[in-house]
């Protein structure tokens, strides 16, 4: 684990002995249940560690000065929408203990696993649900609830804008890392952004910890209400993402 608490150091994150045997436990929780389902594609510690675990600790990479720190986020209300494994939800919770953290998938194995894991760690204040970001974006005590929504590898941004825009509070922060050379995504997402209420996206290069590629770190900040008709049903973001059409006439 040498790597992981060199890594939560360079971010300014000191990891004492009980975090560090919680991510000695998680790891061995997705060594354990890879065998049993397909929880994630990364099945060798040294992947595990690399990609799942400093990978996601970026998102905690300072941003804008004293905005974003690590101090920053700790007490925050933040939600995972599409964690899959707990990626990087789990590892932001160990790494800020005071983080509030609400994990979003629609596979009940996964939230099942998600569940152990948080009665394995101990991890207090920490939620999952088994559900989908467009039925969970409508509810009362979701919708426009969180200080910080992230997601990590979920779709592109003009179907992710959809997807996690509706649940930050005026004043909140989407932050969705992506593979580097995202321009492109982010402008086709423009649109949508600004219709679900975000200001216009600050992009990030984040090469560090780690020896991954560099990923660009997306930063929406919700500034307007949402529309009450987004998000739409489920798959209709998916199938029909919100980018501005083309004038015929230009």
């Amino acid at each position: 684990m040498e790597s992981v608490v060199a890594a939560a150091r360079l971010l300014g994150v000191e990891l004492d002995a009980k975090q560090i045997a919680q991510f000695q436990r998680y790891r061995k929780l997705i060594e354990l249940r890879s065998k049993q389902f397909n929880l994630t594609g990364h099945k060798t510690w040294d992947k595990i560690r690399e990609e799942l675990f400093i990978r996601s600790l970026r998102i905690l990479t300072p941003a804008g000065g004293n905005v974003l720190t690590p101090e920053w986020f700790a007490g925050k209300r933040a939600i995972d929408v599409g964690t899959g494994a707990g990626i990087p939800g789990v590892i932001m919770k160990i790494a800020l203990p005071d983080l509030q953290i609400t994990l979003l998938d629609s596979t009940l194995k996964r939230t099942n696993f998600l569940a152990e894991v948080a009665n394995e760690l101990e991890l207090k204040g920490l939620e999952v649900i088994t559900g989908r970001a467009e039925d969970l974006g409508q509810e009362r005590g979701h919708r426009e609830s969180y200080d910080i929504v992230v997601a990590r590898a979920l779709a592109r941004l003009p179907e992710l804008a959809e997807l996690t825009i509706p649940f930050a509070n005026i004043g909140g922060t989407v932050i969705l890392p992506k593979s580097s050379g995202v321009e492109d995504e982010v402008n086709e997402a423009a649109a949508a952004a600004e219709v679900l209420g975000a200001a216009p996206a600050i992009t990030l290069e984040v090469s560090n910890p780690g020896d991954s590629p560099p990923d660009d770190m997306v930063y929406w900040m919700k500034i307007s209400k949402t529309p009450r008709e987004f998000p739409r049903r489920v798959g209709i973001p998916h199938q029909s993402p919100l980018v501005e059409q083309e004038d015929p006439d230009d």
